[in-house]
């Protein structure tokens, strides 16, 4: 085959913040890796989250996602310090807290109940009334039936934690290559030995799939019934010199986040009918405006920034796939983690480089296994 041959120990196939965190945190370990994106870095749902490390608000029952996100979380503030260190990129750690308002009856008694039981688990969340919140936040919030206040629950700006991340990986060593489309598996005896790509072939001891939405694709060329699939999710940022509120505002189907650059973060839908169109569509942002203003009415007299648009990456059971393949040398997996990629980054990185290092890893990854899913 023409083109150039590139030889590592470890191909990361993604460049999106699951795919950077792994690159880094081997790097760390003194790793050789490439990593590998078909477009750029952090381009697709990456650059449409929200930011937020939602450990507590994103978890509606106690479990293994409830424990996973919990242990990521904690784990920020000494990789904000690493990264900032190392590449002087600011992930823009903001950590007033989140407050998950209630809309109706049934959410206040759902929302009680995880107070209840996340508080049992040793976590912190306090509960307001209405009044409690309008003593804290004026007339901001638009009257509701309560809200969790979850004040360990942070958020971050996106692009400047995959900057942070992939800057850092760059400095240990990492050889990034963009705009680099993976065309199929490099197989000897039934191991995976590397890629094709549009501009050759990289060899590679093992392989990490780490492509998102697009993860379950790939899986299929070598039989893997891998059932990771896109979930649209729209957006958009508002401008604003001081945003109206501190805190995180979450409630069903919208969230609003202030950001430290100034901008606010309104979000996000979930379509999963939309297959791998990207396109922002008017009747998506027009009830996601709708729904903000409603929930902070300041909102309505904001400039209007950037719509975004993503596909994160769904799971049939909703836990990310992280680990090896069975039955298939040298592949492994860290996908599926619809809205929690950025709250799981850094964990997925820490166990994924402590698995392809032989260590012992610091979280259980049987829930998380990929045997879950079936070889055809």
């Amino acid at each position: 085959m023409m083109g150039t041959t590139h030889e590592t120990d470890t191909l990361i196939v993604g460049g999106g913040v699951i795919g950077c965190a792994i690159a880094y945190e081997l790097a760390k370990a003194g790793v050789d890796v490439i990593l590998l994106e078909k477009e750029t870095l952090g381009s697709q749902s990456t650059r449409a989250g929200a930011g937020m490390l939602g450990a507590q608000v994103e978890m509606t029952e106690p479990g293994p996602m409830y424990e996973l996100g919990v242990k990521s979380r904690a784990l920020f503030p000494k990789l904000r310090e690493e990264l900032l260190e190392i590449s002087g990129i600011d992930m823009e750690l903001h950590t007033p807290g989140i407050f998950r308002v209630a809309v109706d009856e049934q959410d206040r008694t759902a929302l009680l109940e995880r107070q209840r039981w996340q508080t049992a688990s040793g976590q912190r969340a306090v509960w307001f009334e209405d009044e409690d919140l309008r003593s804290e936040m004026g007339d901001l919030v638009a009257p509701r039936f309560g809200a969790l206040y979850l004040p360990d629950d942070h958020q971050v700006r996106n692009p400047q934690l995959l900057l942070a991340m992939a800057a850092s990986a760059k400095r240990l060593g990492v050889r990034m290559f963009e705009h680099t489309p993976m065309i199929g598996f490099l197989q000897e005896n039934g191991a995976v030995t590397g890629v094709k790509t549009v501009d050759g072939v990289i060899r590679a001891e093992r392989v990490i799939v780490a492509a998102g939405a697009w993860s379950g694709l790939l899986a299929r060329q070598l039989g893997l019934e891998l059932p990771v699939f896109p979930v649209k999710g729209q957006s958009f940022l508002l401008d604003s010199y001081a945003p109206p509120t501190p805190f995180t505002i979450y409630t069903h189907g919208c969230y609003i986040l202030p950001k430290k650059n100034g901008q606010v973060y309104v979000g996000a839908t979930e379509e999963q009918q939309a297959g791998f169109d990207r396109r922002p569509n008017l009747r998506s942002l027009a009830s996601l405006s709708s729904q903000a203003v409603g929930l902070l009415p300041s909102l309505g007299d904001l400039p209007f920034s950037t719509p975004l648009a993503g596909l994160r990456p769904g799971s049939l059971d909703g836990l990310p796939y992280l680990g090896h393949v069975p039955g298939i040398e040298g592949l492994y997996i860290a996908s599926g983690h619809f809205r929690n990629g950025v709250l799981l980054s850094a964990i997925t990185g820490h166990v994924m480089a402590e698995l392809l290092t032989g260590k012992p890893t610091s979280v259980d990854l049987e829930p998380f296994a990929v045997g879950r899913a079936q070889v055809v």
